[in-house]
């Protein structure tokens, strides 16, 4: 697994086009937890939070993600054989591997459609659940992804993002650095 700052030189570099040449696939940055929390306690803190009432969603703005924050790159690769899905779980036959005890084996799938860079996200029936902006998803529907979603894959939390929107992120992060 990748971290933020690995990316953070190339963004200072590079212009936005050049940028998603080099990273074309969309990302997931991983939420910072404070050591030792307990993030079922997400709901409980100060942060801010922003209700989309005609969407049924919930947003958490959270501190920015720092330099050592977790990143998934959202990709196909050759432990996986199922084809048109990228799937997130806790085991190593995984696209994504995120391994927590609240990640199911086979967690949730993106599919990615490369015409118009859209992505979707479902629920393959996990135990804990996945959940977009704090709503929880129904299992086998696809959702449709935008920069700075919030997706938890049980009790572990990321924010997805495009090449671009990821650009702009890291633009961002190294303007307030």
């Amino acid at each position: 697994m990748a971290q933020l700052n690995e990316f953070l030189a190339q963004a200072q570099q590079l212009d936005e086009g050049a940028f998603v040449a080099v990273f074309p696939e969309p990302v997931l940055v991983g939420q910072m937890v404070s050591e030792g929390a307990d993030p079922r306690n997400e709901y409980r803190s100060t942060l801010r939070l922003q209700v989309d009432k005609e969407k049924g969603e919930v947003r958490i703005h959270a501190a920015p993600p720092g330099p050592s924050s977790p990143v998934l790159v959202i990709k196909k690769s050759d432990r996986n054989s199922i084809s048109g899905r990228i799937i997130v779980g806790r085991t190593e036959t995984n696209d994504l591997v995120v391994t927590h005890l609240t990640v199911s084996k086979h967690h949730a799938y993106f599919r990615l459609e490369p015409e118009g860079g859209r992505v979707q996200l479902a629920d393959t029936g996990s135990t804990n659940g996945t959940r977009l902006n704090g709503r929880s998803l129904t299992v086998g529907v696809l959702y449709d992804l935008r920069d700075g979603d919030q997706i938890f894959f049980g009790d572990v939390g990321f924010d997805f993002y495009t090449a671009s929107g990821f650009y702009n992120l890291l633009r961002s992060i190294s303007i307030l650095r």
